[in-house]
């Protein structure tokens, strides 16, 4: 018994059946999270080893090389990045995504663990960490007032903080602008010389005096005490009496050499909200939480908690947030579904024009788009834009098999059988087999979707799995509930009107055109086919050649930053004069900006020299330019900015990476080569226009002072390197001592940290303020064993795949793939053979999804071959079916090359799907042609009565597809940048292969066909004689 036999004699269970499917979609819809783009979870591990005091070379030769060189022997790394800077080694490992994050940790631990006796003798041990590079911050929060920096940070750590990570979902909420609070003792290097003491007599003393020691208990008969020995200093005034040492029995004190202050960190960092000082709070959130649901729980608390109970003078405003793209991306797509669904219904009644019909078919759109989600939710998947615009795909194709099935039963009841049981079983019987093949050659498409490789495989995994699954969905309801509905609700019977009398003769005339169509076509068979051959071959060339390539495209998500950099060895005061003036310019587009923050030193090596600022804009229909417009003219407004390079770029596609749609890298042996080698890249790149400003990080020419001990003399003296180290250290650089708390504090340690005043120390000449002790107790002056000369060394020594490397960053104006062209061009007359140019980033996968979609192509062409050959039980009709394919792919690289969108990832898989799409029209024909011929109908005749059959039911099909991908390709809404191009590839090849399917596939099969029985005949002469 077939399934739409069983469904018409059993109708309860047909209901049954579809009505579990809606009750776990409804449970799953209530349950799936929503998100920008689909979780992608990037194997990365980082290395991080401190070597204090130690400048970028010999952490590079000392440390990073070793450790680089034993983990390059883990298996399944794609790349090793690192950077040498003063006293830290950072190495990135990148693996391969089909990796396993902790097998890759524990392999990387052995690693670093076999080599832990071959790194210098201080080196701290090395920390491995794993990187979760969805781990940024989905919402920043800037706390501002009339307070001091220290108040604000203190109230933010100890008091906001605690109250936010409560928040189910929020897995670390981080303090942007963060300068934690330190007791401050500032030396004055005259007092000391005149007091006689050095460096070590205060060191020595932080360690005698400020301690705490276990005192144990003190135990009686009855009774026990516990002895404590807490002999830290727990106010600031006491501190200032700590006894450094004794001249002639007269204690000397801290307070007699140097001023105590309750401060903040040293001033390396700067955050700024609106152009106001400010502390920024940002919620991390833990791996697939639902981050609309997040950002509103913060908002809740912060109305109804936390900005009632702020101290006065104190604002907490949201400075960036996540939901309101996220929200407006999912109302767009949304509004999409329900148009695109409302488009299809209409389609539906204007060709069967019956209100039954109607809703019969479009109950499949409910049921197989709650199907869907139900297995969204069961794979883990969330509400993003990939899975959204595969549910909006899903409602053109998920009509498709229940209007074929109801199409050729209503023609049964009005032409051969009027009895609806009867009409319901030999209808649907009839095209069971055709829908089953058409439905089957699109899961054959789309599963190859599902094992793309890369980060396109994994950002296109939930978009293939929900497609999919919602066509199998499809399938069963087209075969169920449908065939059942037809048996009990079809109604043929119709009222003449005139709406109904002229759409009838509109169908009926388009019915004859065709019909003449058809003749001319298999009359005339061998030039329709070198018409089509000539069309597919000069269209191809031609869009291919003119179309644009591009990986991702621009979104307008109403966020962008600027990264700000000064020339190095820039003072954070110069710094933050450049950061002001691009402030001031951002602040200057009010009709486009919202609101900004701006932060100094707060990446991971905390240089001076760079900045950055976050920009929100207002909500699109709120502001006249585009984002895209705004950062194109902010580029020509920020280029005026002098002594400073501002480099404004878009959201990255994957959080936590640099967002520059060009990225690359220069790599070899020698680094000082690269550095010069780098330089005159970036500028021939530079002077391009359309190429735009290139960033480079290479950092070879810090201005540095090298300390020379004459060793000599300074063992004369009883002194050492160490000695003369550590006194220049805690002069110049500052020492962390000991750590301090108040008496009744707030549960924190803080750092003492002894440094020379700011105003003491500013040129090599104040170094001879510096004394040492020598053997015989006498103050020896620095600059009598020491000397320092100026030089330019690296400030970060980067490396990639162990050679030290260069990385550029740019937003060229031009499509990425003309980008890369020129970057390949340029520096093959600049980069000498033994030097390499290596794309990362957007430009790599660019590359990778080309290899992939040819993958992908090649694989659903066969699957598509194989299930047909199958399903039609011959090797040479799959063939002609196929045929259709060439002219789709050509229809939608011409609508692309007409809507002015490029040919990126997204309008690839839109090119990809179109196989699988346009394989049912072709199945439709030539399956009820076979049937047919199976009656003895020759083979001409049987076209011309066959495909005027199936023309309504291929029309209706298709423009269901358009209509319900034509909302999202009139790129109307959020996110329409990414939905666009996907839909307008479809639309064109949709209407291109309907077009041009109805006539060719007739033509081609009479060509093939007549040619094998001329074949067969010819045998079989040949066997009689």
């Amino acid at each position: 018994m077939t399934l739409p036999e069983l469904s018409i004699k059993r109708h309860v269970l047909a209901w049954m059946l579809s009505g579990v499917i809606v009750l776990f979609g409804i449970i799953s819809y209530q349950r799936i999270g929503i998100d920008r783009i689909p979780a992608i979870d990037f194997p990365i591990i980082v290395v991080n080893t401190t070597l204090r005091g130690a400048n970028p070379d010999v952490v590079d030769t000392s440390i990073t090389s070793i450790i680089e060189s034993a983990i390059n022997t883990t298996p399944g790394i794609e790349h090793i990045q690192s950077t040498s800077s003063p006293g830290v080694s950072t190495i990135t490992i990148t693996f391969s995504l089909d990796k396993n994050i902790d097998v890759a940790y524990n392999e990387v631990q052995a690693k670093v663990s076999q080599i832990l006796r071959r790194l210098p003798n201080d080196t701290d041990p090395p920390t491995v960490q794993k990187v979760d590079s969805n781990a940024s911050a989905v919402i920043w929060l800037a706390l501002s007032g009339d307070r001091t920096i220290q108040q604000l940070n203190l109230y933010a750590n100890n008091v906001l903080k605690k109250k936010f990570e409560t928040i189910n979902g929020v897995g670390e909420v981080t303090l942007g602008g963060r300068r934690d609070r330190v007791v401050r003792v500032n030396i004055k290097p005259e007092q000391m010389a005149a007091y006689k003491v050095t460096a070590n007599d205060l060191i020595a003393a932080f360690n005698r005096e400020h301690v705490q020691l276990p005192g144990g208990f003190l135990v009686s008969a009855q009774s026990e005490q516990l002895l404590k020995l807490d002999l830290e200093f727990h106010n600031v005034r006491e501190l200032a009496e700590l006894i450094v040492s004794t001249n002639t029995g007269v204690p000397i004190r801290l307070k007699d050499v140097a001023t105590i202050e309750d401060g903040i960190t040293d001033n390396r960092q700067v955050a700024r909200y609106n152009g106001k000082p400010t502390v920024g709070l940002g919620m991390v959130k833990i791996a697939n939480a639902n981050t609309v649901d997040i950002i509103r729980e913060v908002e809740r608390r912060l109305e109804q908690d936390i900005r009632p109970n702020l101290p006065p003078g104190m604002n907490l405003e949201i400075s960036t947030n996540d939901s309101i793209y996220i929200n407006q991306m999912v109302a767009s797509l949304k509004e999409h579904l329900i148009e695109g669904t409302l488009l299809a219904a209409i389609i539906v009644f204007i060709f069967l024009r019956s209100i039954r019909s109607t809703l019969i078919v479009a109950t499949a759109i409910p049921v197989s788009l709650l199907a869907a989600i139900a297995v969204m939710y069961f794979s883990g998947f969330t509400f993003n834009s990939m899975t959204l615009l595969a549910l909006l795909l899903l409602i053109g194709v998920v009509v498709d098999d229940a209007i074929v099935v109801l199409e050729n039963i209503y023609r049964h009841r009005e032409h051969i059988d009027p009895n609806p049981i009867s009409a319901a079983l030999n209808g649907s019987r009839e095209v069971t087999f055709s829908v089953t093949a058409a439905s089957l050659s699109l899961v054959c498409i789309f599963a190859p979707v599902i094992f793309m490789d890369g980060m396109v495989g994994k950002f296109f995994n939930s978009f293939g799995v929900v497609v999919t699954f919602g066509v199998l969905a499809s399938l069963f309801v087209s075969l169920t509930l449908t065939p059942m509905l037809c048996s009990r609700y079809l109604s043929v019977y119709h009222h003449d009107n005139k709406a109904y009398n002229f759409i009838s003769n509109i169908l009926n005339a388009i019915d004859n055109v065709y019909k003449k169509l058809l003749f001319v076509s298999l009359k005339q068979r061998g030039l329709v086919m070198l018409i089509t051959l000539v069309f597919v071959m000069v269209s191809g060339y031609f869009s291919l050649k003119y179309v644009e390539k591009d990986f991702v495209p621009e979104s307008d998500e109403s966020s962008f930053s600027i990264t700000v950099k000064t020339p190095l060895g820039s003072s954070l005061e110069y710094t933050d004069s450049r950061l002001k003036m691009v402030e001031a310019i951002v602040a200057s587009h009010k009709d486009e900006v919202a609101s900004f923050f701006s932060t100094i030193g707060s990446g991971s090596r905390g240089q001076v020299n760079q900045g950055n600022v976050n920009v929100r804009l207002k909500p699109k229909e709120e502001r006249k330019k585009s984002q895209q417009a705004l950062i194109k003219a902010l580029k020509k407004e920020l280029d005026t900015v002098p002594g400073a390079r501002a480099l404004p770029a878009g959201a990255s596609v994957v959080r936590g990476q640099r967002s520059e749609k060009l990225q690359f890298n220069l790599t070899g042996n020698n680094l000082q080569e690269i550095g010069r080698i780098s330089k005159l890249l970036q500028q021939a790149l530079g002077n391009n226009p359309e190429m735009g400003k290139v960033d480079l990080d290479v950092q070879l020419d810090l201005p540095q002072l090298n300390m020379k001990i004459d060793r000599e003399r300074a063992a004369t003296l009883g002194l050492n390197a160490t000695d003369v180290a550590t006194a220049v250290s805690l002069y110049a650089g500052g020492i962390n001592v000991a750590k301090y708390n108040d008496a009744d504090g707030d549960g924190q340690r803080y750092d003492i940290r002894l440094k020379a005043g700011d105003e003491d120390l500013n040129n090599t000449a104040d170094l001879r303020k510096i004394f040492l002790r020598s053997n015989n107790g006498q103050l020896v002056r620095l600059d009598a064993v020491a000397r320092f000369e100026p030089e330019l060394g690296p400030a970060v020594i980067g490396r990639y795949d162990l050679q030290y490397a260069a990385n550029f960053y740019a937003n060229p104006n031009m499509p990425l793939g003309q980008a890369v062209d020129l970057v390949k061009q340029t520096s093959a007359k600049i980069v000498p053979a033994e030097y390499k140019i290596k794309m990362t980033g957007q430009a790599e996968e660019f590359g990778k999804t080309f290899k992939n979609i040819a993958f992908v192509f090649a694989l659903a062409f066969i699957l598509l071959y194989m299930v047909l050959a199958s399903q039609f039980n011959s090797f040479i009709q799959p063939f002609i079916i196929m045929l259709a394919q060439p002219l789709a792919i050509i229809g939608g690289l011409v609508a692309l090359l007409i809507s002015g969108d490029s040919l990126n990832m997204f309008s690839m898989i839109g090119l990809v799907l179109l196989i699988g799409l346009v394989a049912k029209n072709s199945i439709l024909l030539v399956d009820l042609t076979n049937q047919f011929r199976d009656k003895g109908i020759p083979i001409d005749d049987a076209l011309k009565e066959a495909c005027p059959i199936r023309l309504r039911p291929v029309v209706m099909t298709s423009l269901t597809i358009i209509l319900a991908l034509l909302p999202a390709a009139l790129g109307l809404g959020a996110g329409s940048e990414t939905n666009k191009p996907l839909s307008v590839a479809i639309i064109g090849g949709m209407v291109s292969s309907t077009l041009l399917t109805l006539v060719v596939v007739p033509a081609a099969y009479s060509l093939v066909m007549h040619g094998l029985e001329k074949l067969q005949s010819r045998s079989f002469r040949l066997k009689k004689s």
